[in-house]
């Protein structure tokens, strides 16, 4: 956890840019309010805050269709803290009964089978939140009625600010795109088809060609079909998750063996990076995915310093 000036309240151009679209393709209406007790600027770990938030308004807008989602943030009376801050995620969906809530922080524990198969995974990344949000001297809880939808409340601590504040990490400006050419082919493995299209969103810029694949068999195939420049593998994945799929793309005496390949994963805690490097992997960024950080580690991988830690 990683304290440093960061701002608020600009956060929320930044959800509102990631969120908007989808939300819209369900008919379903985002807000996002800050009350006035809220700092405008304070110290926290803005990366890890985004990464928190960003699971649970992704969670919300999945699981709501035509009702509305509403991120409140606030420092309110009801807070045992005057530094701790609230962000409470509100939404009109399914909504869960007491045996799902009780499961939904377990770390490899789907909420629901069935609704796992509706929508397309019940949000594995909670667990990975809490832990963080604990770190941060916060928590993450939840209120939920099935058929009433819910309420996610992310807490965590700041400090004020004694110094001038950049910009919110979320919304730093680009800067230099990385070194892809147009037309580099580009694959994309991730079990999520959210997931992907934002990828293929953020990567649009640069004139690259996208191909996806929704496992790692799929992404073995593509890379025996044609070649590739780079690989932006999701780590938690079916059938062949992300940790299978780089050993076995390393060990495949192929031309592709030596692929760049950069994790993106929610797993976010301390060596995680480290681990992954030792896997085989090139890179990693951490979910959700921030189109300056995406773009950074791309140019880091490609410029030759991303060289994987593995023998």
């Amino acid at each position: 956890i990683k304290n440093e000036p960061s701002g608020l309240h600009a956060a929320r151009e930044g959800a509102a840019k990631i969120f908007a679209s989808r939300a819209a393709e369900k008919q379903t209406r985002l807000e996002i309010v800050f009350d006035q007790s809220t700092p405008q600027h304070a110290m926290f770990d803005a990366v890890r805050v985004r990464q928190c938030v960003g699971n649970l308004v992704s969670n919300a807008v999945k699981f709501t269709a035509g009702g509305h989602v509403r991120v409140l943030v606030s420092t309110s009376a009801d807070i045992p803290a005057p530094d701790l801050v609230s962000v409470r995620v509100t939404d009109t969906g399914i909504g869960m009964n007491a045996v799902s809530q009780a499961r939904l922080f377990n770390m490899f524990s789907q909420a629901d089978a069935s609704i796992e198969r509706a929508y397309g995974g019940t949000g594995l990344g909670l667990a990975i939140s809490r832990r963080l949000a604990r770190l941060m001297g916060g928590d993450i809880t939840v209120e939920s009625e099935p058929g009433k939808g819910s309420t996610f409340t992310l807490t965590f601590r700041v400090e004020p600010c004694t110094e001038p504040t950049p910009a919110d990490v979320g919304l730093q400006p680009i800067g230099r795109t990385p070194d892809l050419m147009p037309g580099a082919r580009v694959l994309v493995a991730d079990d999520n088809a959210i997931n992907r299209r934002v990828v293929a969103l953020l990567m649009s810029p640069l004139g690259v060609e996208i191909e996806e694949a929704e496992n790692g068999v799929q992404a073995l195939e593509r890379l025996n079909a044609r070649p590739f420049d780079l690989v932006l593998l999701d780590v938690h994945m079916p059938e062949m998750d992300g940790h299978a799929t780089i050993r076995s793309i390393r060990a495949a005496g192929r031309p592709w063996s030596k692929v760049p390949v950069i994790a993106l994963t929610a797993d976010a805690m301390n060596g995680d990076r480290e681990r992954f490097l030792n896997m085989g992997m090139n890179g990693y960024v951490a979910k959700p995915i921030n189109v300056a950080e995406l773009y950074a580690e791309i140019g880091r991988v490609l410029n030759g310093v991303g060289d994987t830690l593995a023998a």
